[in-house]
């Protein structure tokens, strides 16, 4: 088996004197491990693309049984100079990449959430994103690309229209969410739970908040610099998209990496 495609490397490591495993993530194949034997010593074969943030060409063979995928070549097509020249950017992206790794995307969705990563990656190179945004922002955003966007117009109690009982229309994104609490989202049945019927197991939700999150599955990350959300309603938000990703993922942020729980 042969093979060349666009890949970002995601992680790099040293198994023997001269030779480097590396972590690809492929356009689309998704998540592969392949070994460069000799890499550490070859600048014709390799030319400053065995480094963690790099996009490059990659062709990709196997050995003779096929046990595992050796790195035969690789052509640089962008190595991110802004990101790795500015440290907070640096670990904004240290937190999408581990994200990418642990959802473990394979071949089936690669190719949209290869995009999303490097859409986000040229965003931030070029325009300012709050710390506090970006991993939320790219965290739900892949999710919902897995095939999990959940439907917020509709209560997952009753079935019916969740916004007839809050108050009227859904606002603006940049509502105050000093409004009241009249609506929730259930974690376990990926939705809007309305006012009249309640549950006291869901995350309450301003107005503002639900629409952000709706705002999020449709939005690009060129569209990110703009959202402006005030404390209470990133907190509204990060507490939904936090529980969403463990329980239908699996996976949950602690000491710095994702944890399978």
């Amino acid at each position: 088996m042969e093979f060349t495609e666009k890949a970002l490397v995601l992680k790099v490591g040293r198994f023997r004197e001269t030779d480097i495993w590396v972590r690809l993530f492929c356009a689309g194949r998704g998540l592969i491990t392949a070994f460069a034997f000799g890499g550490s010593r070859s600048t014709r074969r390799f030319c400053g693309c065995l480094d963690q943030l790099v996009l490059g060409t990659f062709r990709v063979g196997s050995n003779r049984r096929g046990s595992y995928m050796i790195l035969e070549e690789g052509t640089l097509l962008n190595a991110f100079p802004g990101l790795r020249a500015d440290s907070r950017k640096l670990g904004l992206v240290a937190h999408c990449l581990k994200f990418v790794e642990a959802v473990q995307i394979g071949q089936q969705g690669a190719r949209p959430a290869f995009e999303l990563l490097l859409e986000t990656l040229d965003t931030l190179e070029g325009s300012e994103v709050g710390a506090e945004m970006l991993p939320l922002l790219f965290k739900a955003k892949l999710t919902f690309e897995q095939g999990l966007k959940p439907d917020l117009t509709l209560c997952v109690c009753c079935g019916r229209m969740a916004w007839q009982h809050a108050g009227g229309a859904p606002p603006a994104v940049a509502e105050s969410p000093a409004a009241a609490q009249t609506l929730a989202f259930s974690v376990e049945r990926g939705g809007l739970v309305c006012a009249a019927c309640g549950d006291p197991q869901a995350e309450p939700m301003s107005a503002g908040a639900v629409r952000a999150l709706e705002w999020i599955g449709q939005s690009r990350p060129a569209d990110w610099p703009r959202l402006m959300l005030d404390p209470v309603m990133r907190r509204q938000l990060g507490r939904v998209v936090d529980r969403f990703v463990a329980y239908h993922l699996g996976l949950q942020w602690e000491y710095g990496m994702y944890r399978k729980i």
